[in-house]
């Protein structure tokens, strides 16, 4: 039979043990929800990103091919449509968006400091 100072001991190792186990899962939770935040800050900034490329690429075709002139003038443009479209897209709803994401990292960081 184990003295009461043996029992305590052994409840007070048993403790450590388990105070690290909780240490251990936190951390590796810390890190799971570190890496899918990180995840989704990448394809929202890749998303705005090629919807600017995109704009440029339609503008940029455009003018290189899609020009028609003739003795009346030119004709308007078909980028035009799209390329408002997609302008409007980025400006209303993609710009908030990644605002929103720097703007919550930038402040994760200074918490951590």
């Amino acid at each position: 039979m184990l003295s009461l100072r043996d029992q305590l001991a052994l409840a007070e190792t048993e403790s450590k043990e388990a105070e690290e186990k909780v240490l251990d899962v936190d951390s590796q939770l810390k890190k799971s929800r570190a890496k899918n935040q990180s995840a989704i800050a990448m394809i929202i900034i890749i998303a705005f990103v090629a919807c600017i490329a995109l704009i440029f690429m339609l503008v940029g075709y455009s003018v290189l091919f899609g020009m028609e002139c003739d003795k009346d003038g030119c004709a308007i443009p078909a980028w035009k449509e799209p390329s408002t479209f997609l302008l409007t897209i980025i400006s209303s709803v993609m710009l908030p968006i990644v605002t929103l994401v720097l703007g919550y990292y930038f402040g994760k960081e200074k918490e951590k400091e």
